[in-house]
């Protein structure tokens, strides 16, 4: 009864007190791998995002569905042979510690790419509203400049704190990051940054780590030990006009990597201090690791605090696995005392990232996300887009009678198909190259004004580049293509 009742509280409390929430479905890892060989739950976004919406502590009318980061936002923190190399299951499977047969690279990439979108759009309007903002994902505090690591690909505070500063934020910035591990990415990525503060409590000793105030904690360090170091990490953060906190879900005793001691009454405790400390100031609140059953609940913690309901358990009648069976996703959970959907088990298997099937690779190489990657080199992107087209899209149909690639654009709220091609390996002149069968490329001119030829030369240098990429030695290109000459070098 008396869960009822504050349900019902909840509901019935005003939408200024919800603090803004980011989460999509594609957030969920599809490595389901990572369960059985490292107690990483792929679904645990869903679970917490699930217990939240059910709860009534956010509404899923509310969410806030980001946008994947653009790779010309990727590349102002991470360098080019890095972003190209993951195109390659090798590169994600040695982040995850998984085969590379079980990765299904454009829905990671999508993931990681949406994720970071999450976290640059809760800060703008963390700093537009001056409140907390919620990314249910994100902290990836180990991905550096040229490499990552520990699960983590995109470092999304780096990338969402280059964004802000391209679009005019100058402000001091503090990252308070309470994941169990260190934050050596985020302190390699923001190193040259004078005005971040990067303080963290870790418990694994990973030696020096430059650009951040790195406090060691002993083996099964307890609550009030944590909490002791986390108040004089506190006093030492000087004053900022932004802040992004990893509120990590690894501290909890018994967690698999974390090698923290805390209960989850000790990890709300945390989380009201930081609260408190932070009064006042725009922040974000990521989830970071967390590597044992009951880490979703630390992060449902986070968000109750936020809300005002710091003091509120968690309920442990609720059932996250029970909740995806009943709804496919947290976005289909409704109060219990509702009908519930049934699914079949093609449908539970999905919802709990059992099962994927990566696309189709053009040419035996290109996915959708290392052709997006693509675009942004060759400088297409950025010349649809200078033509007054949306974010180019990819598509790519692998088919006995062609392999065919599509660039669609968006404009006046309809899509376009913006380049049309048909790509195959040949042999020229006694020259292994790319041939295009056939070609459709961009309008001379999109619908705002542009330089004459905008883009098409960009096509070109795509083609180029691409079969550089494939080790052949040029683009025999259509005789007759639209603007394009008929051979390429």
């Amino acid at each position: 009864m008396r869960a009822w009742l504050r349900q019902w509280k909840r509901r019935l409390r005003p939408d200024r007190a919800r603090v803004p929430v980011f989460y999509d479905e594609p957030y969920r890892l599809p490595l389901s791998r990572l369960g059985a060989t490292h107690g990483l739950e792929p679904c645990q976004v869903d679970f917490t995002t699930g217990y939240l919406l059910e709860a009534g502590i956010i509404r899923a009318a509310e969410l806030h569905r980001p946008r994947p980061v653009s790779y010309a936002q990727l590349a102002r923190v991470h360098g080019a042979s890095y972003l190209e190399s993951l195109g390659a299951p090798e590169t994600l499977a040695r982040i995850f510690t998984v085969e590379p047969a079980d990765v299904p690279v454009d829905t990671v990439l999508d993931a990681v790419r949406r994720i970071c979108g999450g976290t640059l759009e809760a800060a703008r309007l963390a700093l537009s509203t001056g409140r907390p903002a919620v990314n249910m994902a994100g902290g990836f505090h180990h991905a550096a400049p040229d490499h990552g690591g520990g699960f983590c690909v995109l470092n999304d505070i780096a990338v969402a704190l280059a964004a802000l500063r391209e679009e005019g934020f100058a402000g001091t910035v503090a990252v308070i990051d309470l994941d169990a591990h260190p934050s050596d990415g985020t302190a390699a990525c923001l190193t040259g940054d004078p005005r971040v503060w990067v303080g963290s409590l870790s418990g694994s000793d990973w030696g020096q780590v430059p650009g951040a105030q790195e406090v060691l904690l002993a083996h099964g360090c307890g609550d009030a030990e944590y909490l002791a170091a986390l108040e004089a990490l506190l006093s030492r953060m000087p004053p900022a006009q932004l802040a992004f906190v990893i509120a990590g879900g690894d501290v909890l005793r018994g967690d698999r990597f974390g090698r923290l001691g805390l209960s989850l009454k000790g990890a709300r405790r945390r989380d009201l201090a930081v609260a408190r400390a932070l009064h006042g100031v725009p922040s974000v609140w990521l989830p970071g690791g967390g590597y044992h059953a009951e880490a979703w609940k630390v992060f449902a913690g986070t968000v109750l605090v936020l809300n005002g309901w710091g003091h509120e358990p968690i309920d442990e009648r609720f059932d996250p696995r029970g909740m995806l069976a009943r709804h496919r996703s947290p976005l289909g959970a409704r109060a219990p005392q509702q009908p519930w959907e049934a699914i079949t088990l093609e449908d539970l298997e999905g919802a709990l990232g059992f099962a994927h099937l990566d696309r189709p690779r053009l040419l035996g190489h290109y996915t959708e996300q290392s052709l997006e990657y693509v675009l942004f080199r060759s400088g297409v992107g950025p010349a649809l887009e200078r033509q007054g087209y949306g974010p180019p899209r990819v598509s790519v149909d692998v088919t006995a009678a062609g392999e065919r690639l599509q660039l669609l654009g968006r404009a006046h709220g309809q899509e376009q198909v913006l380049v049309d091609c048909v790509l195959r390996r040949a042999r020229v002149e006694d020259a292994d190259v790319l041939f295009v069968d056939t070609l459709r490329g961009p309008p001379a001119r999109g619908p705002v004004s542009a330089p004459a030829g905008d883009a098409r030369r960009e096509v070109q240098e795509m083609l180029r580049f691409m079969a550089q990429q494939l080790g052949l030695r040029g683009v025999a290109l259509p005789a007759g293509a639209e603007g394009l000459p008929a051979r390429g070098g």
